[in-house]
């Protein structure tokens, strides 16, 4: 055992020490631990304390603060863009093995570049916090807070070793994909006389999976062309991607993919006479029709269909009907 945390505190010492002394000395940088707390306490919060504080409470109304917030993280990461790509425009600047000189102007602005986008990932904290201030606990998922909770500490650990130089794509795919879906966020919190026309949602987790697919062969590319490039962040990189791509490939599945068989399947028992959720119930009215003949209604009157009672009798609704 005592071999083992020697081992590890061995590893952990070597990695500091080769870390970019340009960014030692900048706020969180010095050490993991600032970054560990605040994703501890982030988590902490969001899974436990907020729920249970907000148990007893009516949700709050936020959407004129949710616009503002993200609002400021359109404008933010849109900037960003802008910063990298007149970097990366320069025709003495390479797209792909990327070294730079430690000294070079631009080199350094690209390093700055990448701690505002580390710091930013603690701002989108808040995200999850406005789901836990409103209640809504189901949009809490474990994809929602392992991602939240990963990326600070992966982006962390690629910018302690290697800040800007080729490790720039990564903020900058990320920054372009947060842009369209803040905006969308921003629009979305206006209420649903906006929400009618933001008929893009749906490309929203399309988009972020393309993004991995990108980080993924990005960094894979980077191995084949032999340069000369921290085989950490490589492996960050691949490992992070395909993770995410992985996790947000199974929300996409069951998010869209089997709700459209769902419905789908509906349609076709609705065309050939079936039914599986039972019909609307109607006041003494006459039996429904089908393409394959009558169907008898639900009706006020308590009437039982198949050997079952209808939902609703003599105006007192079943459980059932409460929870529709």
């Amino acid at each position: 055992m005592t071999t083992l945390v020697r081992s590890v505190t061995d590893v952990y010492d070597e990695y500091m020490a080769s870390g970019d002394p340009r960014v030692t000395k900048w706020f969180l940088m010095e050490g993991p631990g600032p970054t560990f707390a605040l994703v501890f306490a982030y988590v902490l919060f969001v899974k436990k304390i907020g729920p249970a504080w907000m148990m007893d409470r009516k949700p709050y109304d936020l959407r004129y603060p949710m616009f503002l917030y993200n609002a400021v993280l359109v404008l933010t990461n849109f900037y960003l863009i802008l910063e990298t790509f007149r970097i990366l425009l320069k025709p003495s600047h390479s797209w792909f093995c990327r070294v730079d000189d430690k000294n070079d102007p631009d080199a350094i602005r690209l390093a700055e570049l990448g701690w505002w986008f580390y710091f930013i990932k603690f701002i989108e904290f808040a995200d999850t916090i406005f789901f836990v201030l409103r209640k809504k606990n189901n949009h809490i998922s474990t994809l929602h807070v392992v991602h939240h909770a990963t990326v600070p500490i992966a982006v962390w650990g690629g910018l302690r070793i290697e800040p800007g130089s080729y490790n720039y794509f990564f903020p900058l795919i990320n920054t372009i994909v947060h842009t369209v879906m803040y905006s969308y966020y921003g629009l979305a919190a206006l209420g649903p006389s906006v929400q009618k026309y933001l008929w893009w949602k749906k490309y929203l987790t399309t988009f972020q999976m393309i993004q991995f697919v990108m980080v993924f062969f990005y960094a894979m590319t980077l191995m084949l062309i032999n340069c000369q490039v921290s085989k950490f962040i490589i492996y960050l990189n691949t490992s992070l991607a395909g993770l995410f791509l992985v996790m947000f490939y199974d929300y996409f599945q069951n998010t869209y993919l089997k709700k459209r068989a769902i419905r789908k399947q509906r349609d076709i028992d609705a065309a050939n006479g079936q039914t599986s959720s039972p019909s609307p119930a109607i006041e003494n009215g006459p039996s429904q029709t089908t393409e394959n003949g009558p169907r008898p209604s639900l009706t006020m009157n308590g009437q039982s269909r198949n050997g079952h009672a209808t939902l609703l009798k003599n105006g007192h609704c079943s459980e059932e009907t409460k929870a529709l």
